[in-house]
């Protein structure tokens, strides 16, 4: 019993502290040995506790973007529930029977619900597309509905301003035909009878020699030989015209024609102008302004051949362009008066433009609010060169200001003298120009 004290005396305090840790070692060893068995015995915990886990990363899918990602963790889970289900099939109780059917029945059910999130993703897609479709669709045909009402509104615009700029727009510029040789024949053998502008009488002669007469008393004879060749085939189909019609022909005619102008009328003697096979009216004038006129404007009728073309050389260098004429108020008064017309006190109403056709000629003219005019008839009253005007009034005076000399239709002879030096045009070309789809042929004899 001593020796026992002695020995315990010689430890120290802290010796013991340690034996007894050792001591409490040994004994947790052994109890953990002890367990081992009991946690064998109880894998259904484990993968109950497996299912549990899996279940809320699934749950995490189910919140997330991606469908592949859904498909592999399936695929994953499926294989650990295989490798676990393999591990416990040493036991073969009953509880590791269910704890197996458990597992197939979870991951069934997290196939089932993967599958309805698959199709739920699938057909929120689908309805997210339709719908953005739809939205598209609705958007395009707003849109398209907005531009064709833009574009509708922008030909209404364009309408209305073709509408009312086509009284000013350049007139129809025929192309330069090619230029052919043509044969001839004598027409002296044919009599023709006329009425002469100038003094009134009436004037019969073979038909060379009415032709030159009425060439030199039209033009001339000084004029570009061109010129003068499309005036002589003019005038001889304006005579062939009016002999079909029964129709005696106002010319200009003067004798006394020089030897220049025989041979030039006799170098297009015979030839005529003709329009589906039939002779045209060829009716021309002094000058035009800027472009010829429309017969059906100015003296009705549809002659497609008589339609309003360009006349380039007009503005440069026709004398009779731009031509000014002024009256003083008590000689316009007393012309107007003489249409029955009370005029007012307000100068500049008593004679108004109120619209034009083929760029300058005039179609309507206001009489102080009261009377409406044709430019035909105020050419006419106040004795201007051509229908195609415009009429200030200004310190007790009324300036006309005229263009072109005539009526405006058909050929204009200072264009043709003009096309044929400025622009080196030959006789049949000038003749196309002038009137629209024409041909020059040559004319079968009189009987």
């Amino acid at each position: 019993m001593k020796k026992i004290r002695s020995i315990f005396g010689n430890i120290k305090y802290k010796n013991i502290i340690f034996v007894l840790s050792l001591i409490l070692c040994a004994g947790v060893i052994s109890y953990a040995a002890f367990a081992s068995d009991i946690y064998n015995n109880k894998a259904v915990g484990v993968a109950d506790s497996n299912d549990t886990s899996s279940s809320e990363t699934m749950t995490w899918y189910k919140a997330g973007p991606d469908a592949y990602e859904l498909n592999s963790e399936i695929t994953s889970y499926e294989k650990t529930s295989k490798t676990t289900v393999k591990k416990s099939s040493a036991s073969v109780s009953k509880k590791t029977v269910t704890a197996d059917k458990k597992q197939k029945t979870s991951a069934s059910e997290v196939k089932t619900a993967a599958g309805k999130l698959q199709v739920s993703k699938k057909t929120t897609a689908k309805t997210t597309v339709k719908k953005v479709k739809n939205t598209a669709k609705k958007t395009v045909s707003t849109t398209t509905v907005k531009k064709t009402k833009k574009k509708k509104k922008t030909k209404k615009a364009v309408s209305a301003v073709t509408t009312a700029t086509t009284k000013v727009t350049k007139a129809y510029s025929p192309p330069k035909s090619v230029s052919k040789t043509y044969k001839t024949r004598d027409i002296s053998d044919e009599t023709y009878k006329i009425k002469c502008i100038s003094n009134g009488k009436k004037i019969k002669s073979d038909g060379f020699d009415i032709l030159c007469q009425i060439v030199n008393g039209e033009i001339g004879s000084s004029w570009n030989e061109e010129a003068i060749k499309a005036q002589a085939v003019a005038a001889y189909t304006y005579l062939r015209y009016c002999r079909e019609k029964s129709i005696t022909p106002v010319l200009a005619a003067k004798s006394g024609y020089d030897s220049r102008l025989e041979r030039i009328v006799k170098s297009v003697e015979g030839l005529t102008c003709t329009y589906n096979g039939e002779m045209i009216d060829a009716v021309f004038c002094a000058s035009t302004a800027g472009c010829s006129a429309d017969a059906l404007n100015v003296w009705g009728g549809n002659y497609p051949y008589l339609r309003s073309v360009d006349s380039k050389y007009d503005e440069a260098y026709d004398p009779n362009y731009g031509v000014t004429k002024t009256m003083s108020k008590a000689e316009v008064k007393k012309i107007l008066e003489k249409k029955g017309v009370k005029l007012s006190t307000k100068k500049k109403n008593w004679i108004k433009v109120t619209s034009n056709y083929n760029g300058k000629y005039v179609g309507n003219v206001s009489i102080d609010g009261q009377v409406t005019l044709t430019g035909t008839e105020i050419r006419s009253l106040m004795e201007l060169k051509s229908a195609a005007f415009t009429v200030k009034y200004s310190d007790g005076n009324f300036i006309f200001t005229t263009y072109g000399y005539g009526h405006g239709v058909g050929m204009s002879q200072w264009g043709a003298q003009l096309y044929a030096s400025k622009g080196g045009y030959k006789f049949d070309q000038i003749l196309k120009h002038y009137y629209r789809g024409i041909k020059i042929t040559l004319s079968q004899e009189i009987n």
